[in-house]
Protein backbone atom coordinates (compact mmCIF):
# COMPACT_ATOMS: atom_id res chain seq x y z
CA UNK A 1 0.00 0.00 0.00
CA UNK A 2 1.32 3.46 -1.21
CA UNK A 3 1.79 6.23 1.40
CA UNK A 4 -0.48 8.97 1.61
CA UNK A 5 0.24 12.73 1.96
CA UNK A 6 -1.41 13.77 4.93
CA UNK A 7 -3.22 17.78 5.20
CA UNK A 8 -0.56 19.63 7.22
CA UNK A 9 -1.06 23.42 8.84
CA UNK A 10 0.96 24.91 11.52
CA UNK A 11 0.70 29.08 11.54
CA UNK A 12 1.72 31.44 14.03
CA UNK A 13 1.23 35.20 14.36
CA UNK A 14 1.05 37.80 17.41
CA UNK A 15 -2.17 38.77 19.21
CA UNK A 16 -1.14 42.49 19.56
CA UNK A 17 -2.98 46.07 20.46
CA UNK A 18 -2.05 47.46 17.36
CA UNK A 19 -4.50 45.68 15.51
CA UNK A 20 -7.77 46.79 17.65
CA UNK A 21 -7.46 42.68 19.57
CA UNK A 22 -7.21 41.84 22.69
CA UNK A 23 -6.09 38.67 24.27
CA UNK A 24 -8.98 38.38 26.67
CA UNK A 25 -11.06 38.38 23.71
CA UNK A 26 -9.64 36.11 21.83
CA UNK A 27 -8.97 33.80 24.45
CA UNK A 28 -13.17 33.72 25.00
CA UNK A 29 -14.21 33.34 21.46
CA UNK A 30 -11.47 30.31 21.39
CA UNK A 31 -13.16 28.76 24.75
CA UNK A 32 -16.46 29.95 23.85
CA UNK A 33 -16.85 31.20 26.70
CA UNK A 34 -17.85 34.88 28.89
CA UNK A 35 -14.98 37.12 29.99
CA UNK A 36 -14.70 40.12 31.54
CA UNK A 37 -11.82 42.76 30.54
CA UNK A 38 -11.22 44.00 33.94
CA UNK A 39 -8.74 47.18 31.91
CA UNK A 40 -11.78 48.42 29.33
CA UNK A 41 -14.78 46.73 31.33
CA UNK A 42 -15.58 45.04 27.97
CA UNK A 43 -17.54 41.49 28.18
CA UNK A 44 -16.03 38.78 25.82
CA UNK A 45 -19.24 36.30 25.34
CA UNK A 46 -19.02 33.66 23.50
CA UNK A 47 -20.96 30.95 25.44
CA UNK A 48 -23.45 30.75 22.68
CA UNK A 49 -19.83 29.71 19.91
CA UNK A 50 -20.32 26.18 18.46
CA UNK A 51 -17.80 23.73 17.59
CA UNK A 52 -15.44 23.95 20.68
CA UNK A 53 -14.61 20.45 21.12
CA UNK A 54 -12.02 20.41 23.86
CA UNK A 55 -10.31 23.15 26.28
CA UNK A 56 -7.31 23.05 28.68
CA UNK A 57 -4.44 25.31 30.02
CA UNK A 58 -1.00 24.03 30.45
CA UNK A 59 1.25 25.52 32.44
CA UNK A 60 4.97 25.27 34.11
CA UNK A 61 5.14 23.55 37.53
CA UNK A 62 6.48 26.97 39.02
CA UNK A 63 3.32 29.02 37.99
CA UNK A 64 0.80 29.62 40.43
CA UNK A 65 -2.37 28.19 40.95
CA UNK A 66 -4.51 31.23 39.68
CA UNK A 67 -2.65 31.15 36.12
CA UNK A 68 -4.50 27.81 34.93
CA UNK A 69 -7.93 29.94 35.10
CA UNK A 70 -8.81 31.63 31.95
CA UNK A 71 -10.29 34.57 33.15
CA UNK A 72 -7.22 35.48 35.72
CA UNK A 73 -4.39 34.61 33.08
CA UNK A 74 -4.93 36.57 30.21
CA UNK A 75 -6.79 39.61 32.66
CA UNK A 76 -3.27 39.02 34.24
CA UNK A 77 -1.47 39.44 30.66
CA UNK A 78 -3.49 43.00 29.69
CA UNK A 79 -2.67 44.32 32.96
CA UNK A 80 1.33 43.78 32.90
CA UNK A 81 1.21 45.14 29.16
CA UNK A 82 1.05 48.84 29.39
CA UNK A 83 2.26 49.70 25.75
CA UNK A 84 -0.66 50.62 23.19
CA UNK A 85 0.70 48.72 20.56
CA UNK A 86 1.92 45.79 23.27
CA UNK A 87 2.01 42.66 21.55
CA UNK A 88 0.01 40.05 24.25
CA UNK A 89 0.36 36.69 23.13
CA UNK A 90 1.34 34.54 20.38
CA UNK A 91 -1.06 32.10 18.50
CA UNK A 92 -0.67 28.96 17.30
CA UNK A 93 -2.84 27.16 14.59
CA UNK A 94 -2.92 23.69 14.35
CA UNK A 95 -4.44 21.51 11.26
CA UNK A 96 -5.37 18.01 13.11
CA UNK A 97 -5.12 14.81 10.93
CA UNK A 98 -8.72 13.66 10.63
CA UNK A 99 -7.13 10.24 9.90
CA UNK A 100 -7.05 9.94 14.45
CA UNK A 101 -9.66 9.73 16.83
CA UNK A 102 -10.87 12.72 19.01
CA UNK A 103 -8.95 11.42 21.85
CA UNK A 104 -5.55 10.92 19.58
CA UNK A 105 -5.99 14.27 18.42
CA UNK A 106 -6.24 16.06 22.02
CA UNK A 107 -3.56 13.85 23.42
CA UNK A 108 -1.20 14.44 20.08
CA UNK A 109 -1.94 18.30 20.79
CA UNK A 110 -1.28 18.03 24.64
CA UNK A 111 2.11 15.79 24.26
CA UNK A 112 3.15 18.51 21.03
CA UNK A 113 2.71 21.94 22.87
CA UNK A 114 3.87 20.46 26.33
CA UNK A 115 6.93 19.15 25.07
CA UNK A 116 7.99 21.94 22.86
CA UNK A 117 6.36 25.32 24.69
CA UNK A 118 5.29 24.76 28.33
CA UNK A 119 8.78 22.95 29.02
CA UNK A 120 10.26 26.62 28.01
CA UNK A 121 8.06 28.43 30.08
CA UNK A 122 5.19 29.27 28.24
CA UNK A 123 1.61 29.09 29.26
CA UNK A 124 -0.16 27.45 26.67
CA UNK A 125 -4.32 27.96 26.24
CA UNK A 126 -5.71 25.11 24.13
CA UNK A 127 -9.03 25.28 22.20
CA UNK A 128 -9.73 22.42 20.06
CA UNK A 129 -12.17 23.41 17.21
CA UNK A 130 -14.33 21.33 15.11
CA UNK A 131 -16.02 22.13 11.25
CA UNK A 132 -18.46 23.76 11.11
CA UNK A 133 -22.18 22.76 11.51
CA UNK A 134 -22.55 24.60 7.47
CA UNK A 135 -23.50 21.93 5.39
CA UNK A 136 -21.19 22.87 2.96
CA UNK A 137 -18.43 22.88 5.78
CA UNK A 138 -15.40 20.33 5.64
CA UNK A 139 -15.88 17.76 8.20
CA UNK A 140 -12.09 17.07 8.39
CA UNK A 141 -11.75 20.48 9.26
CA UNK A 142 -10.61 19.75 13.09
CA UNK A 143 -8.37 22.64 14.07
CA UNK A 144 -6.38 23.43 17.41
CA UNK A 145 -5.96 27.55 18.66
CA UNK A 146 -2.73 27.41 21.10
CA UNK A 147 -2.47 30.82 22.55
CA UNK A 148 0.61 31.26 24.31
CA UNK A 149 2.21 33.62 26.82
CA UNK A 150 5.22 35.82 25.90
CA UNK A 151 6.68 36.61 29.61
CA UNK A 152 8.89 34.53 31.83
CA UNK A 153 7.34 33.66 34.82
CA UNK A 154 7.95 34.63 38.64
CA UNK A 155 6.87 33.63 42.02
CA UNK A 156 4.63 37.19 41.70
CA UNK A 157 3.46 36.63 38.57
CA UNK A 158 4.72 37.65 35.12
CA UNK A 159 8.55 38.77 34.77
CA UNK A 160 10.21 40.55 31.63
CA UNK A 161 9.04 39.46 27.67
CA UNK A 162 11.33 36.80 27.08
CA UNK A 163 12.76 38.00 23.49
CA UNK A 164 14.70 35.09 22.35
CA UNK A 165 11.23 33.35 22.00
CA UNK A 166 10.40 35.33 19.09
CA UNK A 167 13.34 33.68 16.59
CA UNK A 168 12.13 32.83 13.54
CA UNK A 169 14.26 29.75 13.90
CA UNK A 170 11.93 28.83 17.31
CA UNK A 171 9.20 28.62 14.92
CA UNK A 172 10.91 27.06 11.93
CA UNK A 173 11.76 24.20 14.52
CA UNK A 174 7.88 24.11 15.99
CA UNK A 175 6.62 23.09 12.21
CA UNK A 176 9.29 20.59 11.84
CA UNK A 177 8.59 18.81 15.08
CA UNK A 178 5.30 19.10 14.44
CA UNK A 179 5.42 16.79 11.44
CA UNK A 180 7.49 14.45 13.11
CA UNK A 181 4.73 14.14 16.25
CA UNK A 182 2.24 13.52 13.72
CA UNK A 183 3.88 11.18 11.56
CA UNK A 184 5.43 9.06 14.59
CA UNK A 185 1.67 9.12 15.82
CA UNK A 186 1.07 7.68 12.05
CA UNK A 187 3.85 5.16 12.67
CA UNK A 188 2.49 3.90 15.37
CA UNK A 189 -0.84 3.04 14.52
CA UNK A 190 0.02 1.89 11.40
CA UNK A 191 -1.25 4.36 9.21
CA UNK A 192 -0.23 4.69 5.60
CA UNK A 193 -0.24 8.73 5.68
CA UNK A 194 2.69 11.02 6.25
CA UNK A 195 2.86 14.95 6.05
CA UNK A 196 5.55 17.21 5.49
CA UNK A 197 6.28 20.83 6.81
CA UNK A 198 8.46 22.39 4.07
CA UNK A 199 6.96 24.09 1.22
CA UNK A 200 6.41 22.69 -1.83
CA UNK A 201 9.32 24.26 -3.40
CA UNK A 202 11.53 22.85 -0.74
CA UNK A 203 10.05 19.16 -1.92
CA UNK A 204 10.38 19.78 -5.34
CA UNK A 205 6.81 20.58 -6.12
CA UNK A 206 5.93 22.73 -8.72
CA UNK A 207 2.41 23.16 -7.87
CA UNK A 208 1.31 26.58 -6.55
CA UNK A 209 0.08 26.50 -2.76
CA UNK A 210 -3.13 27.36 -2.17
CA UNK A 211 -3.76 29.94 0.03
CA UNK A 212 -6.05 29.76 3.57
CA UNK A 213 -9.49 30.76 3.17
CA UNK A 214 -10.10 31.97 7.22
CA UNK A 215 -13.31 31.99 8.55
CA UNK A 216 -14.54 35.68 6.52
CA UNK A 217 -13.66 33.77 3.30
CA UNK A 218 -15.41 30.28 3.97
CA UNK A 219 -18.43 32.09 4.95
CA UNK A 220 -18.65 33.75 2.09
CA UNK A 221 -18.25 30.94 -0.31
CA UNK A 222 -20.64 28.92 2.03
CA UNK A 223 -23.24 31.66 1.25
CA UNK A 224 -22.76 30.79 -2.32
CA UNK A 225 -20.29 34.39 -3.14
CA UNK A 226 -17.23 34.15 -4.53
CA UNK A 227 -14.59 35.67 -2.27
CA UNK A 228 -11.17 37.32 -3.29
CA UNK A 229 -9.12 34.20 -1.38
CA UNK A 230 -11.64 31.83 -2.78
CA UNK A 231 -10.71 33.33 -6.61
CA UNK A 232 -7.31 32.85 -5.71
CA UNK A 233 -7.35 29.04 -5.01
CA UNK A 234 -9.29 28.64 -7.85
CA UNK A 235 -7.32 29.87 -9.99
CA UNK A 236 -4.34 28.73 -8.58
CA UNK A 237 -6.36 25.16 -9.00
CA UNK A 238 -6.40 25.28 -12.76
CA UNK A 239 -2.98 26.55 -13.09
CA UNK A 240 -2.19 23.44 -10.79
CA UNK A 241 -4.41 21.28 -13.48
CA UNK A 242 -2.79 22.51 -16.27
CA UNK A 243 0.57 22.49 -14.92
CA UNK A 244 0.07 18.88 -13.91
CA UNK A 245 -0.97 17.56 -17.59
CA UNK A 246 2.25 19.68 -18.69
CA UNK A 247 4.23 17.71 -16.30
CA UNK A 248 2.79 14.08 -17.53
CA UNK A 249 3.37 14.92 -20.55
CA UNK A 250 6.91 15.75 -19.97
CA UNK A 251 7.15 12.78 -17.88
CA UNK A 252 5.93 10.85 -21.03
CA UNK A 253 8.91 12.09 -22.98
CA UNK A 254 11.49 10.93 -20.59
CA UNK A 255 9.79 7.72 -20.46
CA UNK A 256 10.03 7.51 -24.34
CA UNK A 257 13.93 8.93 -24.12
CA UNK A 258 14.78 6.31 -21.30
CA UNK A 259 13.15 3.79 -23.18
CA UNK A 260 15.54 4.99 -26.21
CA UNK A 261 18.73 4.86 -23.58
CA UNK A 262 17.49 0.92 -22.42
CA UNK A 263 17.16 0.00 -26.11
CA UNK A 264 20.74 1.74 -26.97
CA UNK A 265 22.04 -0.40 -23.98
CA UNK A 266 21.28 -3.54 -25.04
CA UNK A 267 22.13 -2.57 -28.60
CA UNK A 268 25.71 -1.41 -27.40
CA UNK A 269 26.17 -5.26 -25.04
CA UNK A 270 25.14 -6.59 -28.22
CA UNK A 271 27.78 -5.23 -29.76
CA UNK A 272 29.88 -6.10 -27.09
CA UNK A 273 28.96 -9.62 -27.05
CA UNK A 274 30.11 -9.95 -30.85
CA UNK A 275 32.72 -8.59 -30.15
CA UNK A 276 33.58 -10.93 -26.99
CA UNK A 277 32.57 -13.65 -29.07
CA UNK A 278 34.77 -12.82 -32.34
CA UNK A 279 37.74 -12.85 -29.79
CA UNK A 280 36.96 -16.18 -28.17
CA UNK A 281 36.05 -17.96 -31.49
CA UNK A 282 39.59 -16.55 -32.83
CA UNK A 283 41.14 -17.97 -29.97
CA UNK A 284 40.07 -21.62 -29.97
CA UNK A 285 40.86 -21.20 -33.79
CA UNK A 286 44.51 -20.24 -32.27
CA UNK A 287 44.85 -23.22 -29.86
CA UNK A 288 43.79 -25.76 -32.60
CA UNK A 289 46.27 -24.16 -34.65
CA UNK A 290 49.17 -24.47 -32.63
CA UNK A 291 48.23 -27.88 -31.57
CA UNK A 292 48.80 -28.48 -35.53
CA UNK A 293 51.74 -26.71 -36.06
CA UNK A 294 53.51 -28.08 -32.88
CA UNK A 295 52.74 -31.82 -34.10
CA UNK A 296 53.84 -30.95 -37.08
CA UNK A 297 57.93 -29.54 -35.41
CA UNK A 298 57.99 -32.95 -34.28
CA UNK A 299 56.91 -34.84 -37.01
CA UNK A 300 59.68 -32.61 -39.02
CA UNK A 301 62.19 -33.15 -36.08
CA UNK A 302 61.51 -36.98 -36.40
CA UNK A 303 62.09 -37.08 -40.02
CA UNK A 304 65.53 -35.17 -40.05
CA UNK A 305 66.69 -36.31 -36.64
CA UNK A 306 64.89 -39.88 -35.76
CA UNK A 307 67.10 -41.99 -38.08
CA UNK A 308 70.91 -40.46 -36.77
CA UNK A 309 69.18 -40.59 -32.92
CA UNK A 310 68.49 -44.34 -33.29
CA UNK A 311 71.91 -45.25 -34.93
CA UNK A 312 73.80 -43.33 -31.79
CA UNK A 313 71.86 -44.86 -29.61
CA UNK A 314 71.75 -48.53 -30.83
CA UNK A 315 76.33 -47.87 -31.10
CA UNK A 316 76.36 -45.82 -27.79
CA UNK A 317 74.20 -48.71 -26.11
CA UNK A 318 77.27 -51.52 -27.71
CA UNK A 319 80.11 -49.13 -26.66
CA UNK A 320 79.04 -49.18 -23.02
CA UNK A 321 77.89 -52.79 -23.11
CA UNK A 322 81.41 -53.66 -24.00
CA UNK A 323 82.95 -51.21 -21.50
CA UNK A 324 80.73 -53.04 -18.50
CA UNK A 325 82.82 -56.32 -19.28
CA UNK A 326 85.20 -56.76 -15.97
CA UNK A 327 87.42 -60.13 -15.23
CA UNK A 328 90.12 -61.55 -17.33
CA UNK A 329 88.39 -60.16 -20.76
CA UNK A 330 88.48 -56.17 -19.34
CA UNK A 331 92.51 -57.30 -18.26
CA UNK A 332 93.24 -58.14 -22.00
CA UNK A 333 90.82 -55.27 -23.46
CA UNK A 334 92.75 -52.61 -21.05
CA UNK A 335 96.04 -53.95 -22.46
CA UNK A 336 95.22 -53.63 -26.20
CA UNK A 337 94.14 -50.04 -25.52
CA UNK A 338 90.69 -51.20 -26.02
CA UNK A 339 88.94 -50.03 -23.32
CA UNK A 340 90.78 -46.71 -23.59
CA UNK A 341 89.44 -46.43 -27.77
CA UNK A 342 86.01 -47.10 -26.36
CA UNK A 343 85.53 -44.73 -23.51
CA UNK A 344 86.98 -42.08 -26.40
CA UNK A 345 83.95 -43.26 -28.27
CA UNK A 346 81.41 -43.10 -26.05
CA UNK A 347 82.02 -39.58 -25.12
CA UNK A 348 81.83 -38.88 -29.02
CA UNK A 349 78.71 -40.65 -29.26
CA UNK A 350 77.22 -38.58 -25.96
CA UNK A 351 78.24 -35.27 -27.73
CA UNK A 352 76.47 -35.80 -30.86
CA UNK A 353 73.29 -36.56 -28.92
CA UNK A 354 74.02 -33.70 -26.87
CA UNK A 355 73.60 -31.33 -30.14
CA UNK A 356 71.11 -32.89 -31.78
CA UNK A 357 68.77 -32.16 -27.93
CA UNK A 358 70.16 -29.10 -28.75
CA UNK A 359 69.22 -28.30 -32.59
CA UNK A 360 65.41 -30.07 -31.39
CA UNK A 361 65.14 -27.58 -28.66
CA UNK A 362 66.15 -24.94 -30.81
CA UNK A 363 63.76 -25.47 -33.28
CA UNK A 364 60.57 -25.92 -30.90
CA UNK A 365 62.05 -22.31 -29.15
CA UNK A 366 61.72 -20.85 -32.57
CA UNK A 367 58.21 -22.35 -33.49
CA UNK A 368 57.07 -21.14 -29.99
CA UNK A 369 58.24 -17.75 -30.07
CA UNK A 370 56.71 -17.76 -33.57
CA UNK A 371 53.43 -18.64 -32.34
CA UNK A 372 53.75 -16.46 -29.29
CA UNK A 373 54.04 -13.48 -31.55
CA UNK A 374 51.39 -14.82 -33.25
CA UNK A 375 49.14 -15.36 -30.14
CA UNK A 376 50.14 -10.90 -29.53
CA UNK A 377 49.19 -10.08 -33.02
CA UNK A 378 45.87 -11.75 -32.53
CA UNK A 379 45.00 -10.24 -29.26
CA UNK A 380 46.04 -6.87 -30.40
CA UNK A 381 43.78 -7.02 -33.57
CA UNK A 382 41.10 -8.12 -31.12
CA UNK A 383 42.15 -5.20 -28.85
CA UNK A 384 41.82 -2.60 -31.40
CA UNK A 385 37.96 -3.81 -32.42
CA UNK A 386 36.95 -3.53 -29.15
CA UNK A 387 38.58 -0.27 -28.37
CA UNK A 388 37.33 1.14 -31.59
CA UNK A 389 33.64 -0.86 -30.82
CA UNK A 390 33.87 1.33 -27.57
CA UNK A 391 34.89 4.52 -29.57
CA UNK A 392 31.42 4.41 -31.73
CA UNK A 393 29.37 3.47 -29.34
CA UNK A 394 30.67 6.74 -26.98
CA UNK A 395 30.28 8.88 -30.02
CA UNK A 396 26.69 8.13 -30.80
CA UNK A 397 25.94 8.07 -27.05
CA UNK A 398 27.37 11.77 -26.88
CA UNK A 399 25.90 12.09 -30.44
CA UNK A 400 22.16 11.23 -28.57
CA UNK A 401 22.52 13.42 -25.36
CA UNK A 402 23.66 16.67 -27.64
CA UNK A 403 19.73 15.83 -28.83
CA UNK A 404 18.56 15.11 -25.68
CA UNK A 405 18.02 11.50 -26.76
CA UNK A 406 15.13 13.11 -29.13
CA UNK A 407 16.08 12.15 -32.31
CA UNK A 408 14.36 9.22 -32.62
CA UNK A 409 10.83 10.53 -31.05
CA UNK A 410 11.18 13.08 -33.43
CA UNK A 411 11.16 11.19 -36.36
CA UNK A 412 7.18 9.55 -34.61
CA UNK A 413 4.16 10.38 -37.22
CA UNK A 414 2.72 12.32 -34.39
CA UNK A 415 5.89 14.66 -32.64
CA UNK A 416 5.41 13.97 -28.48
CA UNK A 417 5.91 18.37 -28.28
CA UNK A 418 2.24 19.20 -30.29
CA UNK A 419 0.60 17.75 -27.07
CA UNK A 420 2.48 19.86 -24.81
CA UNK A 421 2.64 22.68 -27.20
CA UNK A 422 -1.30 22.68 -26.93
CA UNK A 423 -1.25 22.02 -23.17
CA UNK A 424 1.05 25.29 -22.77
CA UNK A 425 -0.95 27.45 -24.95
CA UNK A 426 -3.99 27.28 -22.60
CA UNK A 427 -1.65 27.48 -19.52
CA UNK A 428 -0.73 31.22 -20.92
CA UNK A 429 -3.91 31.30 -21.53
CA UNK A 430 -5.25 30.77 -18.09
CA UNK A 431 -2.42 32.43 -16.67
CA UNK A 432 -3.18 35.69 -18.96
CA UNK A 433 -6.64 35.56 -17.67
CA UNK A 434 -5.84 35.58 -13.74
CA UNK A 435 -2.92 38.53 -14.35
CA UNK A 436 -5.86 40.61 -15.65
CA UNK A 437 -8.83 39.76 -12.84
CA UNK A 438 -5.62 40.13 -10.36
CA UNK A 439 -4.66 43.40 -11.94
CA UNK A 440 -8.14 44.99 -11.77
CA UNK A 441 -8.64 43.84 -8.21
CA UNK A 442 -5.18 45.58 -7.51
CA UNK A 443 -6.65 48.68 -8.62
CA UNK A 444 -9.60 48.40 -6.26
CA UNK A 445 -8.14 47.72 -3.45
CA UNK A 446 -7.89 49.77 -0.71
CA UNK A 447 -4.82 47.92 1.70
CA UNK A 448 -1.92 49.21 0.81
CA UNK A 449 -0.07 46.16 2.61
CA UNK A 450 -2.16 43.49 1.58
CA UNK A 451 -1.97 44.79 -1.84
CA UNK A 452 1.39 44.77 -1.85
CA UNK A 453 1.94 41.15 0.05
CA UNK A 454 -0.29 39.60 -2.87
CA UNK A 455 1.76 41.53 -5.60
CA UNK A 456 4.87 39.11 -4.14
CA UNK A 457 2.89 36.47 -4.18
CA UNK A 458 1.68 36.51 -7.46
CA UNK A 459 5.04 37.62 -8.69
CA UNK A 460 6.77 34.81 -7.23
CA UNK A 461 4.23 32.20 -8.89
CA UNK A 462 4.55 33.70 -12.48
CA UNK A 463 8.15 33.36 -12.33
CA UNK A 464 7.58 29.58 -11.68
CA UNK A 465 5.00 29.61 -14.50
CA UNK A 466 8.01 31.76 -16.78
CA UNK A 467 10.56 29.04 -15.81
CA UNK A 468 8.23 26.76 -16.89
CA UNK A 469 7.59 28.40 -20.30
CA UNK A 470 11.37 28.61 -20.55
CA UNK A 471 11.77 25.50 -20.23
CA UNK A 472 9.14 24.02 -22.57
CA UNK A 473 10.58 27.04 -25.46
CA UNK A 474 14.23 25.66 -25.27
CA UNK A 475 12.92 22.02 -25.53
CA UNK A 476 10.67 23.09 -28.47
CA UNK A 477 13.55 25.21 -30.32
CA UNK A 478 16.13 22.22 -29.56
CA UNK A 479 13.03 19.61 -31.58
CA UNK A 480 13.57 22.54 -34.72
CA UNK A 481 17.11 22.42 -34.70
CA UNK A 482 17.33 18.73 -34.86
CA UNK A 483 14.82 18.48 -37.74
CA UNK A 484 16.83 20.88 -39.62
CA UNK A 485 19.78 18.82 -39.11
CA UNK A 486 17.58 16.40 -40.22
Amino acid sequence: MGVRVAQYRLSVKVIGRSSGRSSTAAAAYRAGMRIEDERTGMIHDYTRKEGVLHTEILAPENAPTWMRDRAQLWNAVEAVERRKDAQLSREMQLSLPHELTRDQQVNLVRRFVQEQHVSQGMIADIAVHGPSPHEMADERNVHAHIMLTMRELTAEGFGKKAREWNDTNIVDNWREQWANYQNREFKQLGLPCRVDHRSLEDQGEMREPQRHLGPIASEIERDGRASHRGDENRAILRRNGLRSDLERVDNLIDAKIAFEKRKFNVWADKKRGQIDMDSKHSLAQYQVGLGVRMQALEDAIDAEFGDTKQHLTAKHDDVASNLAIDGWRKFIRDITLTTHREKRELERLEREQEQIRQAEALKREQLLQQEQNRKVAIMAQERIKSESLEKGIQKARDRRESDDWASRLSSQKKPPHAPEKRLQTRFNEVSSTDKQKDSKRGESDTDGQQDQTQKQIKGLQRDRVDRIAEQLKRRREKSKDRGRER
